[in-house]
């Protein structure tokens, strides 16, 4: 399974994540509201289903499509970070945002879902791996994403990013995820669509 695959190369802090899962089996549905970047980190460990009732940040809720309040976030980001709002919002101009999303689904693996792929994987990785990583992706042509913004940075920087663009994202945190989601100090985020994944392997082989 590819879940195995990854957490063997790179550590257990990986999961996988399905856009408007179609998924029916059981999977947790957090009854209190989370950070998208809290629930990555729980679903190392534990599946989540993340909606519209249960995904709490505004900067994740933007990130996703769920609501955007630009206004609202600039101000939020400014009060915990004290970064001009101007600032603040020119960054978020280039930061994407996705549409259409109802549901997502974090740390199923493969085989619970007959056969369902997942759109990308979410790591968290130390920084020695990326040397190796980025080595790996040079021998398929391939250059990642690697956004200098210090906000949004699993919700936007990697999901969003990744999803959309289809790109391997590198960050390396941003406070809220780095206090919430569970970052620790020696470590970087990752987002790898999953046809990437599928051809990263073969050179682990």
């Amino acid at each position: 399974m590819m879940i195995y695959k990854l957490r063997q190369h790179f550590g257990n802090k990986c999961t996988s994540v399905y856009v408007n899962s179609k998924f029916t089996g059981f999977i947790n549905t957090p009854l209190k509201q989370m950070k998208f970047c809290e629930a990555v980190e729980q679903s190392f460990k534990v599946p989540l289903r993340l909606s519209t009732g249960n995904l709490d940040c505004p900067g994740a809720q933007r990130s996703i499509g769920f609501e955007s309040n630009k206004k609202k976030l600039i101000k939020e980001i400014h009060e915990h970070s004290n970064v001009s709002p101007d600032f603040i919002s020119d960054v978020l101009n280039s930061i994407p945002s996705v549409r259409g999303i109802t549901n997502i689904d974090l740390g199923l693996e493969e085989h619970w879902g007959n056969g369902l792929k997942p759109d990308l994987y979410i790591l968290y990785v130390q920084p020695f791996m990326i040397t190796d990583l980025m080595h790996k992706l040079a021998k398929s042509e391939i250059i990642p994403s690697i956004p200098p913004y210090l906000f949004l940075s699993v919700c936007g920087n990697i999901f969003a990013n990744c999803y959309l663009n289809k790109v391997v994202s590198i960050s390396f945190g941003c406070p809220e995820s780095r206090k919430n989601g569970g970052i620790g100090k020696n470590e970087i985020v990752v987002g790898l669509p999953f046809k990437v994944a599928v051809d990263l392997l073969h050179f682990y082989e």
